[in-house]
């Protein structure tokens, strides 16, 4: 392999990651716009969604029936935890709600060892085929998969927000809360609902990498943070800055771990999140909001 198709290798890991990275910060938005609450959970949806698919399948289970039982089982305990644990405290002070994130994270991932232990697990490729030369690089079918189901992802979010009723509804909330309340929008249901897509999309990024890494109950908190990171970058609200950011995240660490040093790939990756925010607070797509002295 020479220097051309090397750093055309490193690219195509840095499509992959990214695109992990890129559906968590999605995940971590939609819930983010309408709760105002960012959910430290969703690397514990990411894990459940690919051992609930990996065991499903080797129940017997078809991969497509075992693919869309996986995205609802793990869309239903995201809305049951925002239902149940989320609900009953959302007047509660902004730290208060993030350290129930952070119990709920804990507690899931205890969950997920009580289930699945702590043998790593790996899920069969989604079709089977060899790799796929490019520039003398190799791109393995199962990346285009991933690459696929985020497309496939951000065309279901955008068809849902701007074109259903529910989607709209959500997109009220998200802009002003009390404006929507006012006009008859049930805020509850909506963060219910954004909570339920959030863990779906969350569990799709782990369904989507499993057959490429090995998993286990504590599989979801490096993706997690680097979700986190993109979603920062890219602006707290903004769906389109949290892709953007996670694509330049993945791409930014696969070359640093090829060409320096994997020692230097958080370090880079947390270098480049404090440069964007010393400079634009508010994120890459984030608004910009003025104050008034």
């Amino acid at each position: 392999m020479n220097e051309f198709s090397t750093l055309v290798q490193f690219f195509f890991s840095g499509l992959t990651s990214g695109s992990v990275y890129a559906l968590i910060a999605v995940s971590l938005v939609i819930v983010y716009k309408v709760s105002l609450l960012i959910c430290f959970a969703q690397g514990e949806f990411f894990v459940i969604g690919a051992l609930t698919m990996v065991t499903l399948t080797s129940k017997g289970l078809p991969m497509p029936l075992a693919f869309a039982c996986s995205v609802l089982i793990s869309a239903a305990v995201g809305a049951l935890v925002e239902r149940f644990l989320i609900r009953p405290i959302r007047d509660a002070s902004v730290g208060s709600l993030i350290v129930m994130t952070i119990a709920i994270s804990l507690a899931l991932r205890g969950l997920a060892l009580l289930i699945w232990g702590k043998e790593s697990k790996i899920l069969p490729p989604f079709s089977a085929g060899k790799p796929i030369g490019v520039f003398g690089a190799t791109l393995q079918p199962q990346v285009l998969w991933i690459i696929g189901i985020t497309i496939l992802v951000l065309l279901v979010i955008w068809l849902f927000f701007e074109k259903t009723t529910m989607g709209v509804a959500m997109r009220a909330c998200a802009e002003n809360r009390l404006g929507a309340s006012l006009m008859g929008i049930s805020t509850e249901k909506a963060a219910f609902l954004s909570w339920a897509w959030g863990s779906g999309i969350g569990a799709l990024a782990g369904m989507a990498v499993a057959p490429l890494l090995f998993m286990q109950y504590s599989s979801g908190v490096m993706p997690m943070v680097k979700g986190f990171i993109a979603m920062s970058v890219g602006g707290l609200a903004s769906i389109v800055g949290a892709v953007v950011a996670g694509y330049l995240l993945g791409v930014v660490e696969a070359y640093t771990i090829g060409l320096i040093s994997s020692q230097f790939s958080d370090t880079i990756v947390f270098t480049l999140l404090i440069i964007v925010l010393i400079f634009k607070p508010s994120g890459l797509f984030g608004a910009t909001r003025s104050r008034e002295v």
